[in-house]
This record gives C-alpha cells, structure tokens and sequence, in this order.
C-alpha cells in the first residue's frame, strides 16, 4: 500500500456524507410533513402531512414531552431552512472530499535520490 493511498482514505467518508446530504435535500418534498401530532378541529389526532390552518405539535417522543408547536407557514419555513442547511452541509463536505484527493494525487512528490 502506497503513501498516496493512505492518503485517500480519509476522503472517502466526506463524499459519502457530502452525496448524503445532497440527496436527502433534493427529496425534500414541498409539503410540510409534521414531526408531531397534528391537532385537527376537536381531539382527532393524525400525523400526515400539514394543510393550511393546522398546527403541528412537536414532540420529543423521547420522554413524551411538547416541544412547542408550529402552524402550517412555520413548519413549510422549517423544512425549507432544514434543506438548504442540508444542500450548504452536502456541498462543502463534497467539495471537500473531492479536492482532498484531487490535491494529493496531483502533487508531484519529488523523486527521492539515492546516494
């Protein structure tokens, strides 16, 4: 095994993670999806995607606590903040994964002379 191939070894995660994030954001579909419960009008409690004029409660379904709840608007601007934080996440870590190696195999090291 070379020195330039221990190298590379450490970029392979960074693409992996980078194509990731990437594809997680251009799936991302428009309709707002809530995390929670979604409170319809009286006690019907469903967890589908959000419409106009429902509110989300978010929970932590760890210890079965409300974490607070968001209307149709603020849970369309969460998702929409979540992919784009996604997309910048995913392209710096490609970005960085692809010129990792890109440095190292295109640097000439300099021939080692022998005496």
């Amino acid at each position: 095994m070379s020195f330039r191939s221990l190298l590379l070894g450490p970029f392979v995660l960074p693409v992996v993670a980078g194509g990731y994030f990437l594809t997680e954001a251009a799936t991302a579909g428009d309709t707002p999806r809530c995390a929670g419960i979604i409170q319809e009008y009286g006690d019907a409690e469903r967890s589908e995607p959000v419409k106009p004029g429902e509110t989300c409660d978010l929970y932590d379904f760890t210890d079965g606590r409300s974490a607070g709840t968001r209307t149709y608007e603020q849970q369309k601007k969460a998702q929409e903040d979540g992919a784009a934080d996604d997309h910048r996440t995913g392209g710096r870590r490609l970005a960085y994964g692809v010129a990792g190696p890109t440095v190292v195999t295109a640097h000439h090291f300099p021939a080692r002379r022998r005496s």
